[in-house]
């Protein structure tokens, strides 16, 4: 073959990269790219996109039948009394009309394989940041209920309850933290009963007259029954008389269900 022009280069840059050209049109492709810059870029180009392909691509092996069907499909299109490879038919004819269909099709092929392979990558980083978007609102919510506590703990007028355990918990107990204005604290508690599936602890502010309204839900507890949980009573704490905890569904109730595990005066 004679020297390459970049024009013909390029049709042969995807077959390179690929290895399907034989010995003389490789050597004659690499003495062009020797000497061509641009032409060295996009073959770089090329065998990266190869390279990513066989990457992305997981292993597997063809059927046992491919290899016989290739070969008779190949003999068909090219019978054996004409004795030529297509190659060497068309090196005898001094043009390259036949490769150049061909390379049309592998560089679109080639593309489009590309493009799956983006698109796969693309989803995968998609689903990457889809998690680390939702383990930093964890924490972001984490953080923001910490401060909250360190507000309450730190408030000049927090007041704290005592919370004893009832015969439904004996060796448990709790404290609660209050701002007696607001309403607004934290209820901290040790030694309950460790929360099942599909249950909470509650807490409840008990009035004079028996009216009973819930301040808060603990949704979770360690192994030892320990946990905590920010509340809000209805109304001023003045209003009330007693605190009591129950375990109730998820979700908590409208009135307490269960039985009553801690308890204490306000």
């Amino acid at each position: 073959m004679s020297a390459l022009h970049c024009d013909e280069a390029r049709e042969l840059l995807p077959l390179l990269a690929l290895d399907v050209l034989d010995v003389d049109e490789q050597d004659v492709l690499e003495d062009h790219l020797a000497t061509c810059p641009g032409c060295q870029a996009e073959a770089a180009s090329y065998a990266e996109t190869a390279a990513a392909i066989a990457l992305a691509v997981p292993q597997a092996d063809p059927p046992a039948a491919l290899k016989t069907s290739v070969l008779a499909a190949a003999q068909h299109s090219f019978p054996a009394q004409t004795g030529l490879r297509p190659a060497a038919a068309q090196r005898r004819t001094g043009s390259l009309p036949g490769w150049r269909i061909s390379l049309v099709g592998l560089a679109a092929a080639l593309a489009l394989i590309w493009a799956a392979g983006a698109t796969l990558w693309a989803m995968n980083v998609s689903a990457q940041l889809e998690d680390q978007s939702a383990q930093i609102a964890s924490l972001t919510e984490r953080a923001q209920n910490y401060q909250r506590v360190a507000s309450v703990l730190q408030a000049a007028d927090t007041q704290t309850r005592l919370l004893n355990g009832t015969n439904s918990a004996p060796d448990a107990f709790g404290r609660v933290y209050v701002d007696p204005d607001s309403g607004e604290g934290m209820l901290m508690v040790r030694g309950l009963p460790p929360l099942p599936a599909g249950r909470n602890y509650q807490l409840w502010v008990v009035g004079s007259d028996g009216r009973r309204e819930s301040a808060g839900l603990l949704t979770w507890t360690d192994r030892q029954g320990n946990g905590y949980t920010l509340i809000q009573c209805p109304e001023k704490l003045a209003r009330w008389q007693s605190f009591g905890v129950t375990q109730e569904p998820a979700g908590g109730s409208p009135g307490p269900t269960g039985p009553r595990m801690l308890g204490g005066q306000i």
